[in-house]
């Protein structure tokens, strides 16, 4: 089925002309609304259709895509009509052009309504939302709509629905928020028909379709916006885009919450039991996601010590964790058990670990894991769970995030929500790692020093964790002095403290190109941090030179060319997922970091990987 996202964009709007052309941000309204669209993956092509040739050319020089139409249209419906009328499509999604604020979230509502039992008798989907305020329900600016049992919409209005005679009497309202999808030949439809007397009193264009019989299905959502009608609502989107800014960037004074508790030392995982019994409710499992590669190791499967309904699910660390992997375990537990766990256990590396956080997080909170890939968006206490690490260096095991590849993008669940509540530290368990393997997660927390160190975040909480990080990094892989054993416990232990210093810093310019090298050809974090940490001497001189002894003391082969063949496209995507890390790169280069690090640096720094 093939689904893609008209915008239609007027440019002479009655009540605020040009609105779409003003400043949001430091980009303009249709941009930013384009910008939303696109960057939810949900769609196989965004365009927006327009009278304008100012808005086409906004468009197209911000690299999107515009189609014209003519000026004499009486609906965004009818312009939509007129651009698809000749395109293959099934679902057509009209996405406001005044709401720059559109989320993922009810453009994903609105469209599983077509996934329901009774998709086949929909013609057309929209959202509304609940409002309480009898100066909104009041306000013809605000279009109201009422339902039947099954949510389809029986009229739209902007006077007050239904009427409450009874002045005592328990009524929902029901905001109608602007977005459609359309099955094509309902769409060309509404465009044929001519406009009847309803439609043409409350000048609301929906009600065509109910006047000629069509079906309408309408999803409740909870999902915050604002439509920018008056130069009003513009003030207020710029207010609510800068308190946005100021959630994604690093605040001077971090007030985050550390992991409660840790226990540490050889052997130190057969208290894990103990450490259980306490948290154990009535006929609700505890959920071990171990790394597969233990499947044969009875030694650390028996002294799990499954007890009633627990449950043991091997996972594989061979690829990134993914928010639709995520999603898909939470339904498997969901599904087989009533009650939530009593807790969520992680066993491996840096990816079981951040696989178990985001399961834990994703038992408590509604939607997908990708809905909740951002900065402080999880509002609900997640499961209690554990951390054991079985591999040093990644920090996860402290981090309160949890990294995630995403349709769109590659990044963590970053909330307080999101550290563990336990954290089970047994240096026994990282025996037998391979040699590769403990080399690119050692490096890992490297790096996390480095960059901290380096960073414009930094203060002195997180030096004092990163200096040591840094030191028992030095120790461990240039110095000779130390056992194999003691080499597990400081390397544990710098793992712990290069995670904490990151934690009330950031990381930098490594981590950011690294994830772009993941998203767009899957490479592990600590191979990807490597690759690029080794072309960074313009940023990190003194640490690189280090890092090269290193790699050169352990006889590491460092991949090459692995950006050498890369399509334009991959590339580009490449670029865009990096540069859209905007705290990572604020740490590394500073506020000013974008006259610093420009889309063609990026690109000739990827070209030398």
């Amino acid at each position: 089925m093939k689904i893609i996202a008209m915008i239609p964009a007027r440019y002479g709007a009655s009540r605020f002309p040009g609105k779409l052309m003003q400043d949001l941000g430091g980009k303009s309204v249709i941009v930013r609304t384009y910008q939303a669209a696109k960057n939810t993956g949900l769609f196989d092509e965004v365009y927006v259709v327009t009278d304008s040739d100012i808005i086409r050319e906004e468009i197209e020089n911000n690299g999107g895509k515009a189609i014209m139409s003519k000026k004499t249209h009486e609906s965004g419906s009818d312009r939509i009509a007129e651009a698809v009328e000749n395109m293959d499509v099934d679902i057509v999604v009209n996405v406001q052009g005044d709401e720059p604020f559109t989320s993922k979230k009810g453009l994903q509502q609105v469209l599983d309504v077509f996934n329901g039992k009774d998709a086949h008798t929909i013609d057309l989907a929209s959202l509304m939302t609940e409002i309480d305020d009898w100066k909104e329900i009041s306000d013809p600016n605000c279009v109201k709509v009422i339902t039947d049992e099954d949510s389809f919409a029986l009229y739209f209005s902007r006077s007050p629905i239904p009427y409450p005679r009874d002045k005592n009497a328990d009524v929902k309202y029901y905001k109608h928020k602007g977005i459609y999808a359309f099955r094509k030949e309902a769409l060309m439809d509404f465009y044929r028909l001519p406009m009847r007397s309803l439609e043409a009193v409350e000048k609301i264009e929906c009600i065509r379709y109910l006047e000629y019989g069509k079906r309408i299905k309408m999803a409740v959502t909870t999902a915050q916006g604002v439509e920018i009608d008056t130069p009003e609502d513009l003030v207020e989107a710029n207010r609510l885009l800068k308190k946005e800014d100021k959630k994604s960037v690093n605040n001077k004074f971090r007030n985050f919450p550390m992991v409660p508790k840790v226990v540490f030392g050889a052997g130190c995982f057969n208290q894990l039991p103990e450490i259980l019994a306490p948290q154990r409710q009535k006929n609700a499992p505890f959920i071990f996601l171990v790394d597969d590669v233990f499947k044969n190791n009875n030694d650390l499967i028996n002294r799990i010590k499954l007890r009633f309904n627990d449950k043991l699910i091997f996972i594989s660390a061979d690829k990134e964790p993914e928010t639709e992997q995520i999603d898909q375990l939470v339904k498997e537990i969901t599904s087989e058990f009533k009650k939530k766990p009593s807790g969520i256990i992680g066993i491996g590396g840096g990816t079981l670990l951040d696989i178990a956080k985001a399961v834990s997080i994703m038992l408590t909170n509604d939607g997908s894991a990708a809905d909740y890939q951002g900065w402080d968006l999880v509002k609900k206490k997640a499961v209690y769970h554990i951390g054991i690490p079985t591999i040093s260096g990644t920090g996860a095991e402290v981090s309160r995030t949890t990294v995630l590849l995403g349709p769109v993008r590659k990044l963590g669940i970053n909330s307080d929500f999101t550290p563990f509540d336990q954290v089970v530290l047994d240096p026994d368990l990282t025996k037998g790692v391979p040699k590769n393997q403990w080399f690119y997660t050692g490096m890992d927390c490297f790096i996390h020093c480095v960059e901290s160190l380096n960073g414009t975040f930094l203060n002195a909480f997180s030096q004092s964790y990163g200096e040591k990080a840094y030191d028992l990094c030095k120790e461990i892989f240039l110095e000779q002095s130390t056992t194999e054993a003691e080499a597990r416990a400081k390397l544990m232990m710098a793992s712990w403290h290069g995670g904490m210093s990151i934690a009330y810093s950031q990381v930098g310019v490594a981590h950011a190109m690294s994830y772009g090298l993941s998203y767009v050809l899957g490479t592990k974090h600590g191979i990807g941090n490597c690759i690029v940490f080794n072309q960074l001497e313009e940023f990190y001189k003194d640490d690189v030179v280090v890092f090269k002894k290193m790699v050169k003391k352990h006889d590491i082969e460092i991949p090459k060319g692995v950006c050498a063949n890369l399509t334009d496209n991959q590339l580009d995507k490449m670029i865009e997922v990096a540069l859209s890390l905007v705290p990572l790169w604020e740490n590394a280069l500073g506020d000013d970091w974008q006259t610093l690090m420009t889309p063609e640096k990026l690109k000739a720094l990827y070209l030398k990987m």
